[in-house]
């Protein structure tokens, strides 16, 4: 079996898309605390900066790759990503 017919067989197109918005709720957490808290104790701010870095290269990636999930998921996470980052600085 190629892994090709491996991968339709196991339908892995909806299990990377799911992956993909657990990537991108993996983060929430983070930010529904920093919202209703505005506590920033703890947080390492360049940690964020740094995932969002690296999601912004690989939404760019889904991009010149025609990778619709990647794009999007990856996407969807630079965005929560930035947005702890500007609340961090906000209520520091």
């Amino acid at each position: 079996m190629t892994r090709e017919a491996f991968a339709a067989r196991i339908h892995w197109g909806k299990i990377i898309w799911l992956f993909g918005f657990v990537n991108v709720g993996a983060m929430l957490p983070q930010l529904f605390s920093l919202v209703r808290t505005h506590e920033t104790k703890g947080i390492n701010i360049w940690t964020f900066v740094l995932f969002g870095i690296i999601q912004v290269a690989f939404s760019l990636q889904g991009f010149f790759r025609r990778d619709h999930m990647l794009m999007w998921c990856m996407g969807l996470s630079a965005a929560v990503s930035g947005t702890i980052i500007a609340l961090v600085e906000i209520y520091r």
